[in-house]
């Protein structure tokens, strides 16, 4: 259950943080800790949770910097590879020829069903 702000807390550190980063947004953590401790002398403010307020703050503002990634070196022949056993999902070898020779047979057929289904026929009747 969240706290309730009661009427005697007149300090937030999180509001106070977003209000010193839209007023000047290239301050650093620690210049806005020691903002916060000269506007706020009587208030202990750990510097820890300042921190993180802070960090959060930038966030929220779409202040944060990119982060860096690693990159992912692949090696050379891998990407081949894998293209290769993708794309022949048979342990048969297609060539160039041959899926010219299966478009004709789908021109002259009319449609994919038709070719499959003569297909089927002559395997059936297995003629050579």
């Amino acid at each position: 259950m969240a706290k309730k702000k009661s009427a005697s807390d007149s300090f937030n550190m999180s509001q106070e943080i977003r209000a010193l980063l839209e007023s000047n947004p290239k301050l650093s953590s620690r210049e806005v800790f020691e903002q916060l401790q000269a506007k706020f002398p009587t208030q202990t403010i750990n510097r820890n949770s300042c921190n993180v307020a802070f960090s959060q703050a930038r966030r929220k503002l779409g202040l944060r910097r990119g982060s860096k990634r690693a990159v992912k070196i692949q090696r050379p022949g891998a990407r081949a590879a894998k293209a290769a056993t993708s794309a022949t999902p048979t342990s048969e070898s297609i060539d160039i020829s041959l899926l010219k020779a299966a478009r004709k047979f789908l021109a002259d057929a009319g449609s994919s069903s038709a070719a499959i289904s003569a297909i089927q026929q002559v395997e059936a009747l297995q003629i050579n």
